[in-house]
């Protein structure tokens, strides 16, 4: 699909990935509208992109929210849902509450969104849904929570079956699935530091991947320094032996950094 004149919807678009994917749209001549949960950034960020922007505040959980936000921001030729939540604290720990959060906004609100923008699309015979995943969709590590990484391969699998449901209507499906992201999300806000050869990206990495995802309709995407894209390949294919690995590298003190700092 080309990009340009296209309507594009992007879910949390207020943090830095967000905000870089809807950069980038708009630099390739889409309407943008943006969703996040705060007034002023939103409208911030809508202005930002050029007149034809547009910003809503939505609560991604809430369905009805879901469903009223699709209904404001149609036509959407372009889905890219975005949103979520970072969760690295062990399941023992989480609230019937929290993990009822983390499924909500990670998996169900994607899902929500897509069921919502697919009927349209098919009805006009073309479109495309973008999954926003993570290298947690692909390999599980010490490095991330177990609900986290749960979520996220939920959201891999939501792509790949989707693709199939889809075929031969018109419509794409992508998963992303970023690697570490600098100056974006949780290592950004923490300060944490990686093991040694890991690698960043950074978010307008992402969008580029995003943009060249729905152009070359491909199905998944990986965003990610070299040694990270190797681990996500091997790990496919010998899960227990990378989490090893990852441990053996300090991926678990990297998150016990990470709760350490957010509980200052």
């Amino acid at each position: 699909m080309q990009l340009d004149g296209r309507h594009v919807l992007v879910t949390g678009a207020t943090g830095g990935i967000g905000r870089a994917i809807a950069h980038e749209l708009a630099a390739r001549g889409c309407v943008v509208t943006v969703t996040g949960r705060r007034d002023i950034e939103v409208a911030r960020l809508a202005g930002q992109l050029g007149p034809s922007a547009r910003g809503f505040t939505a609560d991604l959980t809430d369905p009805h929210a879901v469903q009223e936000l699709m209904s404001r921001a149609a036509p959407v030729d372009v889905l890219i849902a975005n949103a979520g939540i970072g969760i690295p604290q062990d399941l023992g720990t989480l609230s019937d509450a929290e993990v009822e959060e983390a499924i909500r906004v990670n998996l169900l609100a994607p899902a929500t969104l897509a069921r919502a923008a697919i009927g349209p699309m098919k009805r006009r015979g073309q479109g495309h849904i973008v999954f926003i995943s993570s290298g947690a969709g692909l390999v599980a590590t010490p490095g991330n929570g177990t609900v986290y990484t749960a979520t996220k391969w939920g959201l891999r699998g939501l792509g790949l079956a989707l693709k199939q449901e889809l075929h031969g209507t018109g419509v794409g499906v992508s998963t992303i699935f970023p690697g570490p992201v600098r100056d974006a999300g949780m290592l950004a806000e923490t300060g944490v530091s990686l093991p040694r050869g890991f690698g960043t990206s950074s978010p307008e990495d992402v969008a580029r991947a995003v943009a060249t995802a729905i152009t070359r309709d491909k199905t998944e995407t990986t965003v990610a320094s070299p040694a990270v894209r190797v681990l996500a390949t091997v790990g496919v294919v010998a899960p227990v032996l990378i989490g090893r690995l990852a441990r053996w590298a300090g991926a678990g003190r990297v998150r016990d950094a990470m709760l350490d700092r957010s509980t200052d």
